[in-house]
């Protein structure tokens, strides 16, 4: 028999017995993929019936507002889009990263094994067999011979394309408006959106129909006075020819603008990055009028290409060289030929750094520096050049005291050349030089870049951070971000989120002095920051070993780092898990049917985008930790705020038995692969 017993603080009684009618703050409205028709596309030799079970769909952001306060005055929530993808299973590699996993210099997990020792070093988990072959042989993999391709992704299934076609995983989704998806297609998925010089060379395009073979995700959504436009990455679609189906590159950005397809191109020079190279478009802002400015990231250079590291295991070197790439990159018909050799080319990876792109829509721009790289920060690392530079631009925000002084300000990344000895990921910002013609659309080299204080990778001699990473920047100049702990702390490889104003260099952590919400030892993720300084992201929600253990639950929060009153319901300084903002106090409510797993996205009205557990039949109780005794599975979501809403916080449930039921399986292993994200800001 199970036993359960329920804690209510002081508060919540108060509040419970004071406010049922309105006790939610946000009213949670689901994005479905009804319309977007992803369930009826082909995956693999999988019945399509099936696929309606498995595919998931994420929230990755949501537009910006238009002056609307929607706690002041009642939001429709229809006007508010939210943007992401859905998946079928795995991704593996997060397609939004520019190395895996953020700290992956060396650009070496690529295989199971590798994906397992990266999982032991940094994570820590008992389980991480497990997590690695999900990510490596897909969702659901059969234990008892995991390649045999029953998974759902995972990346072996894209590095065997070559001999066993390719149904993609990850598509590009945006609301259309009426709370439910359309697939974005972009210029990936048509012939035409490729260089002429190379397709004849690559065959023929396998992506129409019900089958796609371009991978996507959407990572920011606006308006501007050329058009509204939608940006992310998408991979190149597969090509067939002679019985081989290869792809020009990995990643590269798209930007649709109005009615225009834009493809975003590597830094011009080297031939290979040229044709397979790297981009990914992360934000814009408008700037100035009449010029889309797009930030992200791009190839200027291949990475030591040695094949023990950069080729996985399981495709054996004598199938091709890496090398013999470079020497065949001013011809396509050989860098996309037939021969086994080819398929080596398919695994290029590359030194990138933080860029931006001037689009009108006319045209397909090529990548332009942010910043020139220090002298001692070449493509290789001087000391081992098996590490490569890697930047990025996160995310842009146009940053003044008026409306005349705004200027853009990027954050991200860039390398650090730790004691003359390593490279390291550590965070950076990135502004305009002072004198540059802000009528004109900006060049290359007119950024230069800084790192923000107290993050340094190492102090002394001892290694305290991985990585370090902006995430976000507001109107204000308010810098969120995280750095992944170098050193087990709690029983844990710690992610701390901070805080940074690049107006007064001021810095702090969200920590235990902000808010128990982020204990010591705590993983969180600080996603986006509006320009009222309201945060969201996702955090440990208990605080058990996930050192020689197992992985926390996490959850998504909110914490209101402004000094202004944005609502009575939520003071200013006050952190809160969205789990209890969405409780309305009804077991057998909606609201009592969705969990919230990790909130991506926040605009100025307060409106949130997220990803959620949803339970169809409705979790057993209003506990946090209620099981769903029905089908469970990840959904996008948008959280409208209620006007003079209260909060009742939900109840916690503490059992002396272990859960059993309907949240292991498919679902479950869904989730510890979305708590594996790192979203684009």
């Amino acid at each position: 028999m199970r036993h359960k017993t329920f804690t209510f603080s002081t508060l919540a009684v108060l509040i419970a017995s004071a406010t049922q009618a309105q006790a939610a703050v946000y009213d949670i409205v689901e994005v479905s993929g009804d319309s977007s028709g992803v369930d009826a596309l082909q995956y693999y030799d999988k019945n399509t019936s099936e696929l309606t079970d498995n595919v998931q769909f994420y929230g990755q952001g949501i537009s910006q507002s238009s002056g609307e306060k929607c706690f002041e005055t009642s939001c429709t929530a229809a006007n508010y889009k939210v943007f992401g993808e859905s998946r079928f299973g795995s991704d593996g590699i997060d397609i939004r990263d520019e190395i895996p996993y953020q700290l992956d210099n060396f650009q070496q997990i690529n295989d199971q094994w590798s994906l397992e020792r990266y999982c032991d070093a940094s994570l820590g988990f008992n389980t991480c067999d497990s997590w690695a072959n999900t990510r490596f042989f897909g969702t659901g993999y059969n234990t008892d011979n995991p390649e045999d391709g029953q998974g759902f992704g995972g990346l072996r299934k894209e590095q065997f394309a070559w001999r066993n076609n390719y149904y993609a995983n990850t598509l590009p989704m945006l609301d259309n408006g009426s709370d439910a998806f359309d697939r974005v297609t972009t210029f990936a998925n048509s012939a035409t959106g490729y260089d002429a010089a190379v397709t004849p060379s690559l065959g023929t395009l396998v992506d129409g129909g019900d089958q796609v073979s371009a991978n996507g995700a959407v990572s920011a959504v606006g308006s501007s006075t050329l058009g509204d436009y939608a940006l992310g990455v998408t991979s190149s679609a597969y090509f067939t020819q002679n019985n081989r189906y290869a792809r020009q590159f990995n990643k590269r950005g798209f930007v649709n603008l109005g009615s225009n397809m834009v493809s975003l191109l590597p830094i011009a020079g080297n031939d290979l990055v040229k044709h397979t190279g790297q981009t990914l478009a992360t934000d814009a802002v408008e700037f100035p009028a009449g010029n889309l400015l797009v930030v992200g990231s791009a190839a200027f250079s291949p990475s030591e290409l040695n094949n023990n590291i950069k080729l996985p295991d399981d495709v054996p070197i004598s199938r091709g060289d890496l090398n013999n790439c470079k020497t065949k990159a001013s011809n396509p018909a050989q860098l996309f030929g037939t021969d086994q050799a080819s398929w080596a080319c398919q695994f290029m990876v590359f030194a990138n750094d933080a860029v931006f792109w001037n689009v009108d829509g006319s045209t397909n721009p090529e990548a332009q520096r942010l910043a020139a790289r220090p002298s001692d920060r070449p493509a290789l690392d001087p000391d081992d050049s098996n590490r490569s530079f890697q930047a990025s631009a996160r995310a842009v925000a146009l940053v003044g005291e008026s409306e005349l002084d705004k200027k853009p300000v990027m954050v991200g990344y860039t390398t650090d050349s730790v004691d003359n000895d390593y490279y390291a990921v550590r965070a950076a910002v990135y502004k305009l030089k002072e004198g540059v013609d802000t009528t004109q659309p900006p060049k290359a080299d007119d950024w230069t870049f800084s790192y923000i204080p107290n993050l340094n990778i190492e102090s002394g001699n001892d290694r305290i951070y991985r990585y370090t990473i902006a995430t976000d920047i507001n109107g204000q100049g308010k810098v969120i971000g995280v750095a992944k702990s170098a050193r087990s702390e709690e029983r844990s490889f710690a992610e701390r989120m901070y805080l940074f104003d690049v107006n007064n260099n001021t810095f702090s952590w969200l920590d235990s002095s902000v808010s128990s919400l982020f204990f010591q030892g705590s993983n969180g993720f600080a996603s986006e920051i509006n320009d009222n300084g309201q945060i969201v992201g996702w955090v440990d929600t208990e605080t058990v070993n996930q050192v020689n253990g197992r992985q926390r639950r996490q959850r998504a929060f909110t914490y209101l780092s402004g000094s202004d009153v944005v609502t009575d319901a939520l003071p200013a300084k006050s952190a809160w898990l969205l789990d209890d903002l969405t409780n309305d106090d009804v077991v057998g409510g909606k609201a009592n049917q969705f969990r919230i797993a990790q909130a991506t996205g926040i605009n100025d009205a307060g409106v949130i985008s997220a990803t959620a557990l949803k339970c169809d039949t409705g979790y057993k109780s209003l506990s946090k930790s209620a099981e769903c005794e029905g089908d469970e599975r990840l959904v996008a979501v948008k959280l409208v705020p209620r006007v003079d809403a209260t909060v009742q916080p939900r109840v916690e449930e503490k059992e002396t038995v272990s859960r059993k039921g309907g949240s292991i399986g498919l679902v479950t292993l869904s989730l510890l692969a979305l708590f594996g994200l790192r979203r684009k800001r």
